[in-house]
Protein backbone atom coordinates (compact mmCIF):
# COMPACT_ATOMS: atom_id res chain seq x y z
CA UNK A 1 0.00 0.00 0.00
CA UNK A 2 3.12 2.12 -0.45
CA UNK A 3 1.54 3.43 -3.91
CA UNK A 4 -1.47 4.98 -2.09
CA UNK A 5 0.10 8.48 -1.49
CA UNK A 6 -1.81 11.27 0.29
CA UNK A 7 -4.09 8.24 1.40
CA UNK A 8 -1.68 5.97 2.65
CA UNK A 9 -2.00 6.82 6.31
CA UNK A 10 -5.65 6.73 6.50
CA UNK A 11 -5.58 3.46 4.47
CA UNK A 12 -3.60 1.88 7.14
CA UNK A 13 -5.63 3.16 10.35
CA UNK A 14 -8.87 1.42 8.39
CA UNK A 15 -7.22 -1.79 7.80
CA UNK A 16 -6.00 -1.73 11.08
CA UNK A 17 -9.70 -0.87 12.48
CA UNK A 18 -10.78 -4.02 10.76
CA UNK A 19 -8.04 -6.22 12.65
CA UNK A 20 -9.97 -7.28 15.82
CA UNK A 21 -12.93 -8.84 14.09
CA UNK A 22 -11.02 -11.27 11.66
CA UNK A 23 -7.53 -11.64 13.72
CA UNK A 24 -5.87 -13.00 16.78
CA UNK A 25 -2.70 -11.99 16.10
CA UNK A 26 -1.39 -8.68 13.74
CA UNK A 27 2.42 -8.69 12.30
CA UNK A 28 2.93 -5.29 10.68
CA UNK A 29 5.82 -4.61 8.71
CA UNK A 30 7.34 -1.31 7.52
CA UNK A 31 7.31 2.50 8.01
CA UNK A 32 3.39 2.68 7.98
CA UNK A 33 3.26 -0.43 10.12
CA UNK A 34 2.29 1.73 13.43
CA UNK A 35 -0.88 3.09 12.09
CA UNK A 36 -2.08 0.04 11.61
CA UNK A 37 -1.02 -1.26 14.86
CA UNK A 38 -2.47 2.23 16.71
CA UNK A 39 -6.23 1.66 14.79
CA UNK A 40 -6.17 -2.14 16.00
CA UNK A 41 -8.21 -3.00 19.14
CA UNK A 42 -6.27 -6.45 19.23
CA UNK A 43 -4.66 -6.70 22.60
CA UNK A 44 -1.16 -5.08 22.73
CA UNK A 45 0.48 -8.06 23.64
CA UNK A 46 -0.65 -9.73 20.12
CA UNK A 47 0.92 -6.81 18.13
CA UNK A 48 4.33 -7.15 16.51
CA UNK A 49 5.77 -4.40 14.55
CA UNK A 50 9.00 -4.89 12.11
CA UNK A 51 10.84 -2.92 9.92
CA UNK A 52 11.13 -5.29 7.09
CA UNK A 53 9.45 -8.50 6.17
CA UNK A 54 12.91 -10.58 6.72
CA UNK A 55 12.89 -9.83 10.26
CA UNK A 56 9.03 -10.18 10.34
CA UNK A 57 9.33 -13.59 8.90
CA UNK A 58 10.64 -15.47 11.99
CA UNK A 59 7.85 -14.34 14.04
CA UNK A 60 5.59 -15.16 12.04
CA UNK A 61 7.02 -18.73 11.84
CA UNK A 62 6.76 -19.00 15.65
CA UNK A 63 3.53 -17.64 15.70
CA UNK A 64 1.51 -19.78 13.13
CA UNK A 65 0.16 -23.07 14.18
CA UNK A 66 -1.92 -26.08 12.39
CA UNK A 67 -5.22 -24.93 11.23
CA UNK A 68 -4.22 -20.84 11.34
CA UNK A 69 -5.99 -18.52 8.76
CA UNK A 70 -3.05 -16.49 7.55
CA UNK A 71 -3.20 -13.18 5.08
CA UNK A 72 0.20 -11.57 4.09
CA UNK A 73 -0.58 -8.21 2.69
CA UNK A 74 1.69 -5.63 1.30
CA UNK A 75 3.37 -3.70 -1.53
CA UNK A 76 5.35 -5.31 -3.67
CA UNK A 77 8.20 -2.84 -2.19
CA UNK A 78 7.63 -4.40 1.23
CA UNK A 79 8.62 -7.68 -0.09
CA UNK A 80 6.27 -10.08 1.85
CA UNK A 81 6.84 -12.88 -0.10
CA UNK A 82 9.91 -13.42 1.78
CA UNK A 83 7.16 -14.32 5.33
CA UNK A 84 5.11 -16.68 2.74
CA UNK A 85 8.40 -18.62 1.40
CA UNK A 86 9.13 -18.91 5.06
CA UNK A 87 6.07 -20.69 6.07
CA UNK A 88 4.63 -22.17 2.80
CA UNK A 89 3.37 -25.79 3.11
CA UNK A 90 5.36 -26.94 0.37
CA UNK A 91 9.07 -25.09 0.53
CA UNK A 92 10.32 -27.29 -2.41
CA UNK A 93 7.47 -25.74 -4.53
CA UNK A 94 7.97 -22.14 -3.60
CA UNK A 95 9.99 -21.01 -7.32
CA UNK A 96 7.11 -22.33 -8.75
CA UNK A 97 4.23 -20.81 -5.92
CA UNK A 98 5.25 -17.37 -5.23
CA UNK A 99 5.89 -14.31 -7.41
CA UNK A 100 9.07 -12.84 -8.05
CA UNK A 101 11.48 -15.86 -7.40
CA UNK A 102 14.04 -15.02 -10.23
CA UNK A 103 17.65 -14.54 -9.68
CA UNK A 104 17.50 -10.95 -10.76
CA UNK A 105 14.92 -10.04 -8.03
CA UNK A 106 16.28 -12.34 -5.35
CA UNK A 107 19.39 -10.39 -5.46
CA UNK A 108 17.84 -7.10 -5.02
Amino acid sequence: MLELGEYAISAHRNIGALTASCADVLVCVGSLAKSIAEASEILQDKIFIFNTSDEAKFKVRELIRESDIILVKGSQGARMEKIVAEIIAEPQRKKELLVRQSQRWLSK
